[in-house]
């Protein structure tokens, strides 16, 4: 699996220089609107304010409370005290300075955002394991069969099983990040095909004597 761990990596590299350089805060504030009312028409309001609620405190944890939104912030453009006294150049940049101030805000967003997901994630996790725990269970009972008897366990099946497993939640991670509306129906259908395939994995893992 090394090869699509570094093809994930890439693509999500590449995603995330297209939100650094190309994607407009406001386009991502816009996705943002119309996601959480993809999550209310799906879910209901009481959902969509328990998911806005988690990311607001999860941001404002680590991203506010920490200083990281700050300290971004001050690495990255000068403060007014350190524009004065740089005599003769107080407006030197300030083009480039507002682009930078742009990206920087159209970055924290689009973190806004992956925290949104995540949160709403986390919604839906203890549904799918009431998924998961059943499909290992028959996964496990239909190896403990195969042990006793000639019946066959692919390697094949259980070679590409968790291969699709890891594929798609790689590919969970990249959708997080993604500078568009994600309908919310996409979480649960990821995880309940990654629960069958955990189940058909452990079914087909091979017999030992």
């Amino acid at each position: 699996m090394k090869q699509p761990f570094w093809v994930f990596a890439i693509i999500l590299l590449f995603e995330i220089l297209i939100v650094l350089i190309l994607i407009p805060g406001d386009h991502t504030n816009l996705c943002i609107e119309r996601e959480m009312g993809y999550i209310e028409e799906s879910l209901g309001i009481q959902s969509k304010d328990w998911v806005t609620e988690k990311a607001n405190d999860w941001y404002q944890s680590t991203i506010i409370d920490s200083g990281v939104y700050t300290g971004t912030y001050q690495i990255l453009i000068p403060s007014e005290n350190e524009r004065i006294r740089s005599r003769g150049m107080e407006n030197m940049g300030t083009a480039w300075f507002q682009l930078v101030s742009n990206r920087i805000e159209a970055t924290f967003r689009v973190v806004y955002q992956f925290l949104m997901r995540l949160a709403l994630l986390v919604t839906w996790a203890p549904y799918m394991l009431i998924l998961l725990v059943p499909a290992i269970f028959d996964g496990m009972m239909t190896r403990s069969i195969k042990q006793t008897n000639f019946d066959y366990a692919s390697p094949i099946v259980h070679r590409y099983s968790v291969r699709g497993s890891i594929i798609l939640l790689f590919g969970l991670i990249i959708t997080f990040f993604a500078p568009m509306a994600l309908n919310p129906i996409i979480i649960p259908v990821v995880l309940m095909i990654t629960s069958v395939l955990c189940g058909t994995a452990w079914a087909n893992l091979q017999k030992r004597i």
